[in-house]
């Protein structure tokens, strides 16, 4: 988590230094700003929650419920032509942390559900992945990871003089 953390905070330097003056990029920064700080808030919230507390399982779903919260809003913020592309896959990963949030809750809801509780850890998990994901991407890079297939393509199609009827081939790299 501490790579999280500190990935989390690579990208709120870089968003707050890496564009121009237009006012939605402002906005968009400030608002991805916004959302790493409070993830990373979050996070640390999450960790120090002493296990051993009476109140450890419901403090864990409250915080697992307004990261869920965290996470639509970061889905659901207006993204700006270069970055486009970044919201699906927090979209994703909204999704993903909304089910582990579930599944938490019914893993505790009568007892302790070990299938629920696995479930609910492999979500987690790959929202925080797709989260990562998100960071990597808005520092222009593509992330490494076995299970990422990367698509290319012109933005356009090159017609190379073709008749716009017939649009030439072109192939994922």
């Amino acid at each position: 988590m501490k790579k999280i953390v500190f990935l989390l905070l690579c990208t709120g330097l870089f968003l707050c230094t890496g564009c121009g003056k237009s006012q939605q990029l402002d906005t968009f920064h400030d608002e991805m700003d916004s959302f790493y700080d409070s993830l990373s808030t979050a996070v640390v919230n999450l960790e120090n929650i002493d296990p051993n507390s009476e109140t450890a399982v419901e403090d864990m779903l409250a915080q697992l419920d307004n990261m869920t919260v965290l996470f639509h809003s970061l889905a659901s913020m207006e993204y700006p032509d270069p970055f486009e592309n970044v919201q699906e896959t927090a979209m994703e990963a909204a999704e993903y942390l909304q089910e582990a949030a579930r599944l938490y809750h019914e893993t505790y809801a009568e007892g302790y559900d070990d299938a629920l509780a696995e479930a609910a850890r492999e979500n987690y998990s790959r929202a925080m992945k797709r989260i990562n994901y998100v960071a990597i991407l808005l520092q222009g890079r593509y992330p490494e990871d076995e299970n990422v297939m990367i698509l290319s393509g012109p933005d356009e199609p090159d017609w190379n003089g073709m008749d716009e009827t017939e649009p030439a081939e072109t192939f994922a790299d």
